[in-house]
């Protein structure tokens, strides 16, 4: 079974989970707070005042502890090389565990289940010490999970539930990507950005991806939260910028009077806005999720409100603490999650440091 590509580039944030790094925000006055206290920030006087409960992930512990340094070597199973979000994990996860004095080897999917079922089990066979997968079918590689767990093979995955923190099956952990505060931090940005009472629109992906549906489920519940009107949703069928386009023109047909649109991830937010703009709508907001360099550009060319960055940086960090903690004898949660997401705006841009320079900032001339 072949998964196109463009499929894990949404699940790239996938999370997304993406979510990512507080680390993202340290310097900037004008970051987002971490979520753990975002729920206490002050709204704008002009918006309804919501608090960030009614959810699963403020009760959830960021990362793990930090372990001893140890000689183990560690496998990251990529569902997608070339992909900016995963790609940037696993190069976190590379560098932490290099800076502990383990060893790291990296096996790219393609976008394939077959491929990284393959590859599961071959680096099981290979007896690794430790195995941090993001995984394309959860299901497809139950097989070599339970070869893993016969091995004593450690295995941790990326938000593989939302509905239990305790419930995850033979994975010996997940790391959550905060889907649900990066929504809603965007649902608050939005509605600091429109008229009380305001209706937006949704964009969603064809593939019913979790990670994704859950993230639209939570915009629209915030959003509502926020006191906004969600009038409905199209969807991108490409995971790209000209199937925001096509979902854009969609809802300007059904929804003419919307003042936003929240986009499940940036590429659909930017298509948006420029087949807006080609209809002459000019007022509009339109807020992505990701935060990876496309986001960062658009915002700069006022292509894109607002997007809610997600934190790979730290999730492959907490991957390589997370196996060195179980391959020490440590205790570990079943659930833990990344560090805050960060709203990025034409306010904070320059100022919200992107993935890469997180890594130069925490690894410098190791990188």
């Amino acid at each position: 079974m072949r998964i196109d590509a463009k499929f894990l580039a949404v699940v790239a944030m996938l999370a997304l989970a993406l979510a990512l790094a507080a680390c993202g925000g340290d310097d900037d006055d004008e970051a987002a707070p971490p979520a753990d206290t975002a729920a206490e920030t002050e709204p704008a006087d002009d918006i309804v005042e919501v608090v960030f409960e009614d959810s699963l992930e403020p009760d959830v512990p960021v990362g793990y502890d930090e372990p001893e340094p140890g000689e183990f070597e560690l496998a990251y199973l990529n569902p997608l090389g070339g992909n900016e979000f995963l790609d940037t994990l696993g190069r976190a996860m590379q560098l932490e565990t290099e800076r502990l004095g383990g060893s790291w080897v990296e096996l790219d999917a393609q976008g394939d289940v077959d491929t990284q079922v393959s590859q599961f089990q071959q680096i099981v066979a290979q007896d690794v010490d430790g195995i941090f997968v993001f995984a394309l079918d959860p299901g497809a590689v139950q097989p070599a999970l339970e070869r893993a767990k016969a091995a004593d093979i450690p295995v941790i995955t990326i938000d593989l539930t939302f509905e239990s923190t305790e419930d995850i099956g033979d994975f010996d952990s997940q790391i959550w990507q905060r889907r649900d505060e990066a929504a809603f931090l965007g649902a608050q940005e939005m509605a600091s950005r429109v008229d009380e009472g305001a209706s937006v629109a949704t964009i969603d992906f064809i593939v019913e991806v979790p990670s994704i549906v859950f993230s639209v489920d939570r915009a629209v519940h915030w959003a509502e939260q926020f006191g906004l009107e969600v009038a409905g949703n199209a969807t991108n069928e490409s995971d790209d910028i000209a199937g925001g386009e096509t979902a854009m023109t969609e809802i300007l047909a059904n929804f003419p009077d919307i003042s936003g649109v929240i986009g499940y991830n940036d590429p659909s937010a930017i298509g948006a806005a420029a087949a807006a703009r080609a209809q002459g709508q000019q007022d509009l907001v339109f807020g992505g999720q990701n935060g990876g360099s496309d986001a960062f550009e658009a915002i700069r060319a006022d292509r894109l409100s607002y997007s809610a960055k997600l934190d790979p940086p730290s999730m492959g960090k907490f991957a390589a603490w997370g196996l060195y903690n179980l391959l020490q004898g440590n205790e570990v949660p079943p659930t833990v999650k990344a560090e805050a997401p960060v709203i990025v705006t034409a306010e904070n841009v320059d100022s919200v440091p992107t993935w890469d320079e997180q890594l130069d900032e925490e690894y410098g001339e190791s990188r």
